[in-house]
């Protein structure tokens, strides 16, 4: 007893000593961490200074300063802003890729400290990194990683802010009616939040979206909802971008007042904010472009000489060769010499500055003017660049949009796999309670079987009879089980294998079809191109050879042979979606052939643009079809046609 107490003596001893050194040890370990943590705040107010006055070099030293004493306090947040740091300076030098994988560092370290709002916030910036480096694809998925953080720390406004990411992902990419799908799902977290700004700004996306689609009297209605918002939110920059907004609509759908209107509503605020010099010069130009539509050219040029000096004193490069092309456009319209150095000086800067489609019509306008001029052969070479140049802009952007639709469709495959992924971990985890409620119940009846075998000692023998046979039952019924659970997962097993050889042969299938979609596209868009230009030449008077350009229209009439496309095209559509005109005919027995056409296009998720090039139809004509195909299948104004035909 006594030598029990000593030892239960000594081990409180011990307990205290090694309580009082903990206690020491740890105001030692706060006192340091405290200096660390004052000495990096130090720093990085230096550092906020430095990269403000963009001395990057010193800002990057002292982010290095910062890494070693994070790095020897162990302050995992602190490298990991440091490595955000350290991607926002190479950002600013311009160094894409070194400021990527210095966001990847960082939101590696963020995920791991379990900071997902920050996380989010990185991947967010690399996602708008590769949004200019025009990687859509990229740009989408991380955005979708984002998302999927900022749905883990339930941030309404994160989540419609990277809804609006994503969508505009989609814009740049050309999937219009999937861009305002989650624009419309942002709009609708916006008006939940009542958050004004946001909600004018994603009508402005809206907007935007159907002007691509030439739907210039829909996004008119949008930018005024947001004009209004902007108004009762007292924006007066917003209220601005609005305006200048309606003014191009206005423009593009030929109400030239009212986008002079708009134009100079726009310029009154910002002139009286002068905050935004480079939007200033924009509706300057504008307003120029406004007066030569109505032929009102004196005011057009003294507009664009405006907008040109402006340009010049704020050295806005880029700004000043499209101000150039536009001067140099009137001023050949009017037979003025004064139009070819402004063409090439325009063109010298489109080139410098990579800027193809300007560089593309400045070619275009060089080839006229010196044709106009009697110069054939100079407006012969100028012809050639461009068209050598715009067949090379053609093949860049139908290759970089192939290579955008298979990133985003990996992405989309993947974030199925992830949802895949986490129904098998949840039905693990029943399985493993199902398990252990098992094997409690298992110990239960044992402990009651050896309570039972001492309290009936004379019946021993009967007992033991008795537990052997029902453990004996419990073993073969386990047995049973397992074997069950073997050949149930072997089942499993098969139907996966045979699910994954289904979607492979799918995926391969849809693949073929795309292509057959793609090659029949340029195939019409060749053809139709070089049989207006065969038109365009047999109209001249002085063209030679009218047999031989009669004999190419018809050889080319010959070869757009849309129905014999329209079957190579449908025998690989039934292959891939077996009995979908079976099933549409039985629900709606008055479709059209054209209709069921359609029908297949919109199937594909194909756009308003492309449905067009395979009907050899106008953009417009494909965009009215859509909506007399909505009324033959009473849809709703807010159902989704392509959501509807993915059901048959």
């Amino acid at each position: 007893m006594i030598v029990t107490f000593q030892k239960k003596l000594i081990c409180c001893i011990m307990g205290l000593t090694a309580l009082i050194s903990f206690s020491f040890g740890a105001r030692c370990v706060a006192a340091i961490s405290q200096q660390d943590s004052l000495a990096i705040e130090e720093l990085t107010d230096i550092l906020r200074e430095q990269f403000r006055i963009r001395e990057l070099d010193s800002a990057q030293a002292l982010v290095e300063q910062i890494q070693i004493i994070a790095t020897e306090a162990d302050m995992q947040l602190k490298l990991a802003d440091s490595q955000a740091n350290l991607g926002l300076i190479e950002r600013a030098r311009g160094n894409r890729s070194a400021a990527i994988e210095h966001y990847r560092l960082a939101a590696a370290k963020y995920k791991d400290a379990n900071d997902y709002f920050s996380a989010a916030r990185v991947f967010t910036q690399i996602g708008q990194i590769f949004i200019g480096m025009q990687q859509y694809g990229q740009a989408y998925d991380y955005f979708s990683r984002s998302l999927a953080l900022r749905r883990i720390e339930n941030d309404s406004l994160g989540i419609a802010n990277n809804l609006v990411n994503m969508a505009g992902a989609y814009y740049f990419a050309g999937r219009l009616d999937d861009a305002a799908d989650l624009y419309f799902s942002a709009l609708r977290i916006a008006d939940q939040l009542n958050n004004t700004p946001l909600q004018a700004q994603i009508l402005m996306n809206v907007s935007n979206v159907f002007v691509k689609q030439h739907s210039y009297s829909t996004a008119s209605e949008y930018l005024q909802q947001a004009l209004l918002l902007r108004r009762l939110h007292h924006d007066r920059q917003g209220e601005s971008e609005v305006l200048l907004n309606l003014g191009i609509v206005s423009y593009k759908q030929g109400l030239l007042d009212n986008a002079e209107e708009y134009y100079r509503g726009s310029k009154a605020i910002k002139d009286e904010l002068g905050t935004d010099v480079p939007g200033i010069i924009k509706i300057t130009h504008n307003l120029g472009l406004v007066y030569k539509e109505k032929g009102e050219n004196n005011k057009a040029i003294i507009y664009y000489n405006n907008a040109l000096g402006m340009a010049r004193q704020v050295n806005d490069m880029q700004t000043q060769a499209t101000i150039l092309n536009s001067l140099g456009t009137l001023m050949m319209e009017e037979g003025n010499d004064e139009a070819l150095p402004l063409f090439m000086e325009s063109l010298q800067l489109s080139q410098r500055f990579q800027l193809k489609n300007l560089e593309r019509v400045n070619y275009d306008n060089l080839h006229q003017y010196f044709a106009s001029k009697g110069q054939f052969n100079q407006a012969y070479e100028y012809l050639l660049r461009h068209k050598e140049l715009n067949d090379s802009l053609f093949n860049l952007e139908s290759a970089a949009r192939i290579a955008e639709l298979q990133v985003m469709y990996d992405t989309e495959i993947k974030e199925q796999e992830n949802l895949l992924l986490k129904e098998q971990s949840q039905s693990l985890r029943l399985r493993y309670i199902a398990v252990s409620i098992s094997a409690l119940a298992i110990a239960i009846i044992a402990v009651s079987f050896f309570i039972l075998f001492n309290l009936k000692r004379k019946s021993l023998k009967q007992n033991q009879k008795l537990f052997e046979s029902q453990t004996e039952l419990s073993r073969l019924e386990q047995e049973k089980s397992r074997q069950e659970q073997l050949h149930l997962k072997e089942l499993l097993f098969a139907e996966e294998e045979i699910n994954h050889l289904q979607k492979r042969q799918i995926q391969d299938q849809n693949r073929e079809l795309a292509s057959s979609a793609l090659l029949i596209i340029n195939k019409n868009e060749i053809l139709n191109s070089v049989r207006t230009y065969a038109k365009k030449a047999l109209n001249s008077d002085e063209c030679e050879g009218r047999v031989c350009l009669e004999q190419l229209i018809r050889e080319i009439d010959s070869n757009i042979d849309l129905e014999a496309q329209w079957e190579l095209f449908k025998r690989h559509f039934e292959a891939v979606h077996t009995g979908f005109f079976e099933r549409l005919n039985q629900q709606f027995s008055n479709l059209s052939n054209n209709e069921l056409k359609l029908c297949a296009y919109l199937r594909m998720n194909f756009s308003s643009k492309e449905i067009a090039q395979m009907l050899n139809i106008e953009v417009e004509s494909a965009n009215t079809k859509r909506y007399r195909l909505r009324k033959k299948l009473n849809l709703k104004n807010d159902a989704n046609l392509v959501d509807f035909l993915m059901k048959f």
